[in-house]
């Protein structure tokens, strides 16, 4: 009966072990979880133990060897373990650094006051030293010792340890470190490098946190940071504000690191070295080295693919939209349009990018920047267009294309720039997209979101020349007030002749829902068959030059983005009839018109009513258009003309009897005079009163027009 029960105790007690178990791998299970983006943080490597007495041991961690001016400088740590119950002495011990090959190598402690270990505590010693450049840490050995003057030499060797070939201190890539110096203790973590290039030089770009994980506030000591090559080379790295820096239990603070490396550098195998700066600089103590990733400017060849670069403000993600050769004057404009966005958590500022395009390996050509939305941040899963123009002779045959995504220097008084991302291509370039006026295409830039629309193609005639217009409409689509994107773009023959386009661009700003027409214009030989033009608009690339002494800084056109190809269409015909002409903004009505011939004066006047509605949500720049008031006799072709100016705003300018205002309103034109006209009264039949558009002096076109009879006073309608 009693083997029964002590079995079923055991069962018992096994049943609640394996519980306890299974409760445990669950707990660990879900910390797991919980905290898988957490980087790991690793404890200094161990290499070895030795018991010093009983309930007393020494662990050796933390051995570094780094170069320095003429040999090389080591470091170790000592974890002295007093587990008993009374004070330890460690004048009693030392530590002894030899090679394998027997020499023996002096050290130092960076603190001779730390001579006591508590009962029940651990104590961290460090040593220092020096070693000849040809040390490897590979060849050392330490001995840990206890003076004994009744020993050989005076010493009694507790433990020796040999570095093992296998032996890396080196922090992984991605991992944190422990770092240990007198009683601070804190955590070392990479969380962002990368290392740009320009002409030059190497530009490492590092984000570095400094974590306290204790429980009580630490101040930072006079750490120093370096790039250490694969050729041991050293280069300090810069920054600011950790000497002394306190940090408060689970407190973190970043720092940003940076230098200048020369190009003929090898880069491969670069780690960061922290260095622990004592007695005002005159001694070295190494504590931590972390990998660092090989400079690579990510390349490729697939549009619509989002590559990675890195500042130092995050990692942002970016590609190739499309590659466009345009027309510009007697040049080329290659554009390119890019993508830029941000994958992450956390907000970013908009980069300031710029680049470079080579062409066929050979020619280099520095492209121009544009980022047309009104945003200064991307917050998580955002994203901005922009563009890089460059330009080239247009008869320049292009074979292979590179792009080179740079960003200027983070030291504003060095103008080099740093490469990102490089996007290759063969010669060939993607088509303008076309669309149909009526459809049009929408800008969805942040503070310039619009839809812009071909209303019109007109021409107006002149002496020698004509001139084609696009009248382009921009909706604003806004839910405020907001200036128009500039445009800018041509005409172009299906057989390749280029027109360029003059846009007279709306300054006003746009309610919501408000409507800019754009009036686009080229100047064309008479003779041109319009059948086959097709109009190329994009948003307008400009640079402004410094003002100068006596002048006002100037805006200029450098070229043109995310283009489209407007199908035009036909060239407007002049309405039959006089009543709502249509000027948008301006709606223009003649009611009632009277013609009279004074024969003693040989005089013809003309009168008529009209009115004139301005739809106030629709801008235009219309500054130098006229309207042209015409009777044109059919049997004797005489023509009478008179100009009329519009209104600017909600008031007429200049003289009153040729000037229009908004509301009905009569106008009695100045008289003309023709004695021909007036001596044939007798036959006078019909007139043809026309109503012209006058874009510029000299050009106009047709839009209304009524034949009727003369020497009446008729209201028409």
């Amino acid at each position: 009966m009693n083997e029964v029960i002590k079995k079923g105790k055991l069962l018992f007690l096994m049943l609640s072990v394996c519980m306890m178990l299974a409760s445990m791998q669950f707990s660990v299970h879900a910390a797991t979880v919980t905290d898988k983006n957490a980087v790991k943080v690793l404890e200094p490597v161990l290499l070895g133990k030795v018991t010093l007495r009983d309930n007393v041991t020494a662990e050796v961690n933390n051995l570094l060897v780094l170069p320095a001016n003429t040999n090389q400088i080591v470091a170790l740590t000592l974890s002295i373990k007093n587990n008993s119950n009374s004070e330890i002495n460690f004048m009693d011990y030392w530590v002894n650094l030899y090679t394998k090959s027997g020499t023996k190598l002096t050290l130092q402690m960076t603190d001779a006051k730390v001579n006591k270990i508590p009962a029940k505590a651990t104590v961290d010693i460090n040593f220092i030293g020096t070693l000849g450049n040809n040390i490897k840490v590979t060849d050392l050995i330490i001995k840990v010792i206890k003076w004994d003057f009744s020993a050989a030499n005076y010493t009694k060797v507790l433990g020796e340890i040999s570095v093992p070939a296998r032996y890396n201190p080196v922090t992984p890539a991605n991992n944190g470190r422990a770092v240990v110096t007198g009683d601070v203790k804190a955590s070392f973590i990479v969380k962002q490098a990368t290392i740009g290039k320009t002409e030059s030089y190497y530009r490492p770009d590092i984000k570095l946190a400094i974590r306290n994980d204790g429980n009580r506030t630490i101040q930072l000591p006079d750490y120093q940071l370096f790039i250490l090559t694969k050729n041991n080379l050293m280069y300090p790295l810069t920054v600011k504000d950790i000497k002394g820096a306190s940090l408060d239990p689970l407190m973190e603070k970043e720092y940003q690191l940076t230098a200048s490396i020369p190009i003929k550098v090898d880069q491969t195998n670069w780690r960061i070295a922290v260095v622990n700066s004592l007695n005002e600089g005159k001694d070295k103590q190494p504590v931590a080295i972390f990998e660092l990733p090989q400079a690579q400017v990510d390349t490729g060849e697939d549009k619509g693919k989002f590559y990675t670069f890195s500042n130092s403000k995050g990692i942002y993600n970016i590609k190739l939209d499309s590659l466009n050769r345009l027309p510009i004057e007697d040049d080329d404009l290659v554009i390119a349009n890019l993508t830029v966005a941000n994958k992450g958590t956390k907000s970013l500022p908009v980069p300031t990018l710029s680049g470079k395009y080579v062409f066929n390996e050979a020619i280099e050509k520095a492209a121009t920047s544009t980022n047309n939305a009104k945003v200064v941040s991307l917050q998580p899963g955002a994203s901005v267009k922009l563009q890089l123009v460059g330009r080239v002779p247009y008869t320049f045959d292009i074979s292979k294309i590179s792009l080179v995504v740079q960003q200027k220097e983070t030291d504003a008084s060095n103008s080099e720039l740093i490469d990102l991302v490089e996007f290759t291509a063969k010669g060939t370039f993607d088509p303008v997209k076309k669309v149909k006026s009526d459809v049009g295409f929408k800008i969805a830039d942040v503070g310039y979101r619009s839809e812009v629309k071909v209303r019109n193609q007109m021409v107006y005639t002149g002496a020698s020349a004509d001139i084609l217009v696009a009248q382009l409409t921009v909706e604003n689509l806004e839910k405020r007030q907001a200036n128009i994107q500039k445009l800018a773009g041509y005409f172009e023959k299906t057989d390749g002749t280029i027109f360029p386009a003059t846009f007279d661009n709306v300054s006003d700003k746009l309610t919501p829902g408000g409507t800019a027409i754009v009036y686009v214009s080229a100047t064309i030989p008479k003779d041109t068959d319009l059948k086959d033009v097709n109009f190329v608009v994009g948003k307008a690339i400009t640079e402004s030059t410094s003002p100068t002494q006596g002048n006002e800084a100037t805006e200029n056109l450098v070229g043109f983005a995310d283009p489209y190809s407007f199908i035009l269409p036909p060239v407007k015909e002049p309405q039959q009839g006089l009543q709502k002409i249509d000027l948008k903004p301006f709606e223009f009505s003649i009611k009632r018109v009277a013609t009279q011939i004074r024969f003693d004066k040989s005089e013809i006047t003309f009168d008529f009513d009209y009115s004139l509605s301005q739809d106030v949500l629709t801008k235009t720049s219309m500054k130098d258009h006229k309207i042209i008031i015409e009777l044109k006799d059919n049997n004797r072709q005489s023509v009478f003309s008179r100009e009329l100016t519009l209104p600017i705003g909600n008031t007429g300018t200049g003289n009153e009897n040729t000037t229009l205002q908004i509301g009905n309103h009569s106008l009695t034109l100045p008289s003309w005079t023709d004695d021909k006209l007036v001596m044939l009264i007798e036959t006078l039949k019909d007139y043809e009163l026309n109503v012209y558009h006058q874009i510029q002096p000299g050009y106009r076109t047709l839009i209304a027009t009524q034949k009727l009879p003369w020497l009446v006073n008729r209201t028409i309608g």
